[in-house]
């Protein structure tokens, strides 16, 4: 039973190769253009979506709000964050206490040595200002405190807005205004790159070897066929045993967003020069034998 097995699978290996060679002398590679980044875009918190400030359709920068959950509460938070924090009166008490200390000390150490104080006097006003010092520093640690709690109810209400990871164009939204978002079921969403496409063409093992990535390669997209060039991002180093090939990633900058997404690309492999000499070798070795 094992040795069948082991004989389907060579045979089946060697069918896809010669299949892979074929391919390669007689036409193209095939493919779709895609977007170059699709992104969900979720909200980290759960609540209410109370704004979606973007349609489907619409093209988006980079950190642009797209929608906002519920933050009343927040909000009425911040507002006593912020008046907690901007609540001076204490501290301007405790300073005008502290220079009051200073002067005293400075008149009881003055008065001493004339000898009309003791030196228990010196220091008792000593440790008055100590603890008038004590007090002050006490209030800027509460007021540092409170600048830090009103910090985090900003940065609560900010991750409650959802903004874009990228520049692209907004092409599914999931969610509507008044639906629960929930843990289960974060995504509110979707942005897609289209400023620059991606391909992935399955390559015959054999060919692999001439290709590098950073290379230029040239393509036609459309049925009614328009050159552009792009470039191989990456090269799978892991190959698909069951038809002999290695997935390439080749970008296409679209600037001008002339190329739609999902429509047909072609790569003539064999006119890429370094695979072009795989080809040719592989050919010689051929007849050779």
């Amino acid at each position: 039973m094992n040795d069948l097995a082991r004989s389907s699978a060579s045979l089946i290996l060697l069918f896809a190769a010669f299949a892979g060679t074929g391919a390669l002398n007689g036409a193209e590679l095939e493919s779709f253009t895609e977007p170059y980044r699709r992104v969900a875009v979720p909200a980290t918190e759960i609540g209410v979506l109370a704004e979606i400030l973007v349609a489907e359709g619409d093209h988006v920068s980079q950190k642009q709000l797209l929608a906002k959950l519920d933050d009343t509460v927040l909000v009425a938070s911040l507002e006593v964050a912020r008046a907690a924090k901007n609540a001076l009166g204490s501290r301007n008490g405790a300073e005008v206490e502290l220079a009051i200390r200073a002067k005293q000390l400075a008149s009881f150490r003055e008065l001493r040595d004339r000898g009309n104080a003791t030196e228990r006097e010196v220091e008792r006003a000593e440790g008055e200002h100590l603890q008038a010092q004590a007090r002050l520093q006490s209030i800027h640690e509460d007021l540092e405190v409170r600048r830090l709690e009103y910090e985090r109810v900003k940065a609560q209400i900010k991750i409650r807005q959802l903004e874009s990871p990228i520049d692209g164009l907004v092409v599914q939204i999931d969610k509507e205004v008044g639906e629960f978002v929930a843990p289960t079921d974060p995504v509110v969403m979707h942005v897609v790159q289209l400023s620059t496409l991606k391909s992935v063409f399955s390559v015959p093992m054999q060919m692999v070897s001439g290709l590098e990535a950073g290379a230029s390669v040239n393509l036609l997209i459309g049925y009614e066929p328009i050159r552009c060039q792009g470039v191989i991002e990456f090269i799978s180093p892991i190959a698909e045993a069951q038809s002999a090939t290695v997935s390439v990633k080749i970008r296409i900058p679209n600037p001008d967003g002339s190329i739609p997404s999902g429509a047909f690309c072609r790569w003539d492999l064999k006119a890429t020069p370094a695979a072009r000499r795989v080809s040719r070798a592989s050919d010689d070795q051929s007849q050779s034998r």
